[in-house]
This record gives C-alpha cells, structure tokens and sequence, in this order.
C-alpha cells in the first residue's frame, strides 16, 4: 500500500519549505506560548488547530502578529492567520521562511456575535416621522 513520504520526513518546527509555494495557508491558533530550549533561550512558539509543526516566533513575527491580534497572546487563541512561504537571507545564505499575515475575510475564527434588535410595537404614526428609516 502506497504511503506519503512527507509524513516522515517532516520536522517538528514548521519551515517554509513544508508551504505551498505562492499560496496562503489559513490556520487557527492553538496556543501560544514561551518553550526553552537546549540552549537554554526562551522563544515564543505558536502551535495550530490544522497542523501538527510548531512555529517559532522570530522578532518579526512577534510584531506581525501583536499588529494583527493584539499584544495580549491569551486573545491570539483561536484567531485565524495565513502563513506563506517567503525568501529571506540569514548569515549570507538564502532560505525559504515562513511569514505571517492577516487571514482572508470570512475566515476568521472569531466571528463577532451575532447581534439582534427589537424594534418597539409600531405607534401610530403622525406625518412629519414619515421619514424614519427603522418604523
């Protein structure tokens, strides 16, 4: 039975390379949280609904995603954002990166509630409110 090879050559950290080239991946924020290393560096790393790779949060990253979502990581839970791949430069070497972006409309995943009005019993109405929009 045939299997896919990608399922076993895939790290736990997500990589530019693991994204579709030129498309935009939409994903929902599991946890956000600070991971220590081997190195003993503390890193903040996001982990997703839809895959299984953690994203380390680079500088950049942290400020894209404080633009989009707020500074305040407990609200970034459950929100929706696109990664794509991207070329970046580190140390005079080309590598494909992961970059974070605002995900499309209508894939948000906390949708606003939905918000319902009354309109009060219909008065008698005189002339001059002829013109309210709402009765």
């Amino acid at each position: 039975m045939p299997f896919d090879p990608t399922e076993y050559t895939k790290g736990v950290w997500l990589k530019g390379e693991d994204l579709d080239e030129g498309e935009r991946t939409v994903v929902t924020i599991k946890s956000a949280e600070e991971q220590t290393f081997q190195d003993g560096k503390k890193q903040p790393v996001l982990e997703f609904l839809e895959l299984d790779q953690k994203l380390s949060l680079n500088k950049t990253r942290v400020k894209k995603l404080v633009e989009l979502l707020g500074e305040d990581t407990e609200e970034w839970i459950g929100q929706k954002i696109a990664l794509y791949p991207t070329p970046t430069q580190f140390n005079g070497k080309e590598f494909i990166s992961v970059a974070v972006a605002k995900a499309p409309k209508g894939k948000q995943a906390k949708a606003e509630p939905e918000v319902t009005f009354e309109r009060p019993a219909k008065k008698k109405q005189e002339e001059d409110d002829d013109d309210d929009p709402f009765n």
